[in-house]
């Protein structure tokens, strides 16, 4: 009975101990703050890598065929703090990465998450920002009109660009019902402050100048969709 027990409080501990090793972006952070000296290791393609990355993270594609070569070649004294795209592919690499005797942490939802919670970036290519908004025109538009969707995004988000199509679909098939207003984080903070958004994508919905709802995160088209309807009211 004695072993038995001890048998289950083990395994209870070793569930913990890997549930602890994937991370949210904000103890993610902490941690590339406190390990100065781990190896921040972005597992995504190198095309990837190249659209803007962490700071000081250096890059070695899981998928390619030399990965286990270039991981032999890393400090196993050092912790690695690990990421990829939305987690998948670092989930992989980390459990690689662990059974050569590295002690792994892996970054929750991965750079998309990253890059919703506005954190620091990278490598990210020169982009042309969009005018920044005045609050005052900005809610005398929200006032002024009976339904609008926001649409708070950044042009280093990935699923802020991935979601633009849809979004953009929608405002053509809603013309004349809804008006659709797009706010670029950079260069519009007063604007975020205003309306409380820390994350993004965030989308906020109004009606009649009367919130109905904030939201936040990637959306397929039909869950985007069901926003437009809710402006229109036909939805509450």
């Amino acid at each position: 009975m004695k072993n038995y027990s001890f048998l289950i409080l083990f395994l209870t501990f070793s569930c913990f101990t890997v549930k602890a090793q994937v991370v949210d972006v904000e103890s993610f952070s902490a941690k590339i703050t406190e390990l100065p000296k781990a190896t921040l290791l972005d597992v995504r393609t190198s095309g990837e890598f190249g659209g803007g990355h962490l700071p000081k993270a250096q890059n070695i594609d899981f998928r390619s065929d030399s990965f286990a070569q270039e991981i032999d070649k890393l400090d196993k004294s050092q912790p690695v703090l690990i990421y990829c795209l939305s987690g998948g592919r670092s989930a992989q690499a980390a459990e690689v990465m662990r059974a050569k005797g590295f002690q792994v942490t892996e970054l929750q939802g991965g750079y998309l998450k990253w890059t919703t919670k506005m954190k620091p970036l990278e490598g990210v290519p020169a982009v042309k920002h969009d005018a920044a908004w005045s609050l005052t025109d900005f809610e005398k538009l929200v006032k002024d009109n009976d339904a609008v969707v926001i649409d708070f995004y950044a042009k280093w988000c990935a699923p802020c660009l991935k979601m633009m199509p849809f979004v953009d679909k929608l405002a053509g098939e809603f013309k004349g019902k809804v008006t659709v207003l797009k706010v670029e984080a950079d260069g519009n903070q007063s604007i975020l402050q205003a309306y409380g958004i820390d994350e993004i994508p965030s989308f906020i919905v109004f009606r009649q100048g009367k919130l109905l709802q904030k939201t936040s995160g990637f959306r397929e088209e039909p869950k985007l969709k069901e926003l437009f309807v809710q402006a229109t009211g036909t939805i509450q």
